[in-house]
């Protein structure tokens, strides 16, 4: 009997999506609700499980446009799993035994089955580009389901520097293993064969430099749906909003020592870690609640006011920006939004993510001083009327009382849809977020 494996409904406007990845390969022996692909869809990355336990039979192949409820392969229910190994039919009872000379292992067998080995669980594709660039799976990161090595993984790590600079011993040597990063093995004598001729090296660089040189000066790949479809939303609210930033600047002294003096208790209580990002939601929302206009929308000729606060938290994934909300915040301890923020980091990174997960926020914080942005205008997340960007902490001089001291600051940026809110409102707005970081207090009391 034959299990269909269609392309799953995601969304009431989601109809189409591209079949990024298979996860097995065809005629691959699957367990029930094992993970088999990868579909990406212009606002979510979702993983595909099976329904049966049996064969795969793949229908269509990565990299194609796929419809919703579109089959894709079917899974042999029929097909019983691969028996264990049989036992030599020479051991059997009144066999005949072989008198003739032990065999022996050919040469250079077990060299292969070490080179082969690493390569069992990859996709397909991720074999090729191992194979094709020489690469050793275990020193490159998997983000996929279950640390699984994507084509992505393989591709950032083909441009990080420790894959263009030769590190360890004789890695840099000819004949040694600069792409692995691990000796080469002892090969066992075996008949000379003829050496290939020498190819002069570029001037000024070594012969594993050159090797890892790219060998076209461009590359072209189709732009994913969550791209364009990011593309396509910034553009749009670009040219449907005012769009006005203002800045300001906060002293973090006070978050920072909090901190440090209760972020071992506070994990051995809640199992979970304080971060900053809970101050700043918990800030925001107080924020709101002081100024409403920014927790507004226009809708028409309308402008609806929302009375609750869905605050959704910018992440980086390996396909782009997703930002995930963070429901009825305010309702939420300082522990609550910790695990919140932590469990959706988390579904984003497994393409777990579900588009209510990503829908009816009011409000986005985007921090980009994780990757150490001192200083940006952030775009508006439609409909929302507002945004505030957080940056990277620098200590530098600053005034307190008529003294020059050195305190961690950080920049922070409103980007506000001007048509909506007001200047005044915009800056007694993020005054206000400057206040409850630097007097942490103020949101435990309320004032």
């Amino acid at each position: 009997m034959s299990e269909q494996i269609k392309i799953p409904e995601v969304g009431e406007s989601i109809t189409e999506g591209i079949l990024v990845e298979w996860l097995k390969s065809d005629g691959d022996q699957v367990a029930m609700d094992e993970p088999l692909l990868v579909v990406e869809t212009d606002k979510i990355t979702v993983t595909v499980n099976a329904t049966a336990a049996g064969k795969l039979t793949i229908g269509v192949p990565e990299g194609e446009t796929v419809e919703v409820g579109q089959a894709v392969g079917s899974i042999d229910t029929s097909a019983a799993a691969e028996p264990a190994d049989a036992p030599d039919a020479s051991d059997a009872p009144g066999a005949k035994k072989n008198e003739g000379p032990p065999l022996t292992t050919p040469a250079g067998m077990p060299q292969v089955r070490e080179k082969l080995e690493p390569l069992e669980g990859l996709s397909p594709a991720v074999q090729r580009m191992v194979v094709e660039h020489h690469l050793d799976p275990g020193r490159i990161e998997g983000t996929g389901k279950d640390g699984r090595l994507t084509k992505q993984d393989v591709l950032r790590y083909l441009e990080t520097p420790e894959r263009q600079t030769p590190s360890g011993p004789g890695q840099g040597e000819p004949g040694g293993a600069a792409d692995s990063g691990v000796p080469a093995p002892e090969m066992p004598a075996v008949p000379e064969m003829p050496a290939a001729p020498e190819m002069p090296a570029a001037a000024g660089t070594g012969a594993a430099k050159a090797d890892d040189r790219p060998r076209e000066r461009q590359t072209r790949r189709k732009m994913s749906m969550l791209r364009q479809r990011i593309a396509e939303r910034l553009v749009g609210v670009q040219q449907s909003s005012a769009m006005l930033t203002t800045f300001n600047e906060c002293d973090l002294s006070r978050v920072i020592e909090l901190r440090k003096r209760y972020r071992s208790d506070f994990k051995d209580r809640h199992e979970t870690d304080l971060g900053f990002m809970s101050f700043f939601v918990k800030a925001t929302v107080d924020a709101l609640k002081a100024v409403p206009q920014v927790n507004a929308v226009i809708e028409g000729d309308e402008i609806v006011t929302n009375h609750y606060y869905d605050i959704g938290v910018a992440i980086s994934t390996d396909k782009g920006l997703v930002v995930p909300v963070i429901r009825d915040a305010d309702t939420l301890s300082m522990a609550g939004i910790e695990r919140e923020i932590t469990h959706l980091a988390q579904r984003a990174r497994d393409r777990k993510l579900e588009l209510s997960d990503l829908t009816g926020g009011v409000f986005t914080i985007s921090n980009g001083g994780v990757f150490g942005s001192l200083l940006s205008t952030p775009i508006l997340n439609p409909p929302q009327s507002a945004i505030l960007g957080m940056h990277t902490i620098k200590k530098r001089p600053v005034v307190v009382d008529d003294e020059i001291v050195i305190r961690p600051m950080m920049y922070l940026a409103v980007s506000y849809d001007h048509r909506l809110v007001d200047g005044a409102e915009a800056v007694t707005f993020l005054k206000r977020i400057v206040d409850c970081i630097e007097s942490p207090e103020r949101m435990l009391l309320e004032v």
